[in-house]
């Protein structure tokens, strides 16, 4: 069996991850911060079976401090990267904010989302501090976030067989059609397009949406649709950046 914590024990080692430091000014590519202040490591930024870890392209790898390697592998709550999905007020302290080491009660509950950690329910403090590199709680994103929740709660859904006898879910948005497929874990969804004055529809190849519930799967949906629809150039940008951390 392969020594893992030995392979990062030699001198190979030591210096293809002194080149990164160097290529990234001895600092960690997250925080920003240097040394004495934090211990740096190196972070390879997807792992390929049979390489040594110094066998892999600089490009594989990043600078990261002890704490913020610990976050890309998961072993501790990320403080960034997470996705601001929709705001209810509970008309009460009902709720409980789940961000670890918190556990106040909570009105407003905030559920976000992480590609890796997957969502939570948080309060207003809290809501700021894990979403401000990519959310910064902008008008614009919130209305983008609304519109999404408005389409789920209120669009309205028929059943039908394809000529194969396929069964699917249907609805309209805009004269657009969106299509669902599938069961639990195994969704996918297909849009169909009309455009002004024709009589048409052009449907776009079906994607997969496997490891979804249906609310996720109809929310992806719609985001596509949006994305293909829109001609408000942030609008489509940030329809993107939420579609890639939902997939």
């Amino acid at each position: 069996m392969k020594d893992t914590k030995k392979s990062y024990r030699n001198e190979e080692w030591y210096r293809f991850a002194n080149s990164v430091k160097k290529r990234d000014g001895y600092k960690c590519t997250k925080c920003g911060r240097k040394e004495p202040e934090v211990i740096l490591q190196v972070h390879h930024t997807e792992y390929k079976k049979g390489l040594e870890p110094w066998e892999y392209p600089l490009s594989n790898c990043i600078t990261v401090c002890k704490g913020c390697h610990a976050r890309e592998h998961n072993l501790i709550e990320p403080s960034r990267g997470w996705t601001l999905i929709s705001i209810e007020d509970l008309e009460g302290l009902y709720g409980v904010c789940e961000r670890k080491g918190c556990g106040s009660e909570i009105r407003y509950e905030h559920i976000i989302y992480h590609p890796q950690w997957g969502y939570k329910s948080v309060g207003s403090t809290c809501v700021e501090y894990l979403t401000q590199e990519e959310q910064e709680l902008s008008k614009d994103i919130l209305k983008v976030f609304k519109k999404i929740n408005d389409f789920v709660s209120s669009s309205y859904w028929e059943n039908g067989i394809t000529k194969k006898g396929n069964s699917f879910i249907t609805t309209t948005h805009s004269h657009n059609i969106i299509r669902i497929y599938g069961k639990e874990k195994y969704y996918s969804f297909q849009i169909a397009l009309k455009e002004k004055g024709k009589k048409w529809y052009d449907w776009e190849k079906p994607i997969k949406a496997y490891n979804k519930d249906l609310s996720t799967v109809k929310e992806l949906s719609y985001i596509v649709l949006k994305g293909l629809t829109s001609y408000d150039n942030e609008e489509v940008e940030i329809l993107r950046n939420i579609y890639k951390k939902m997939i």
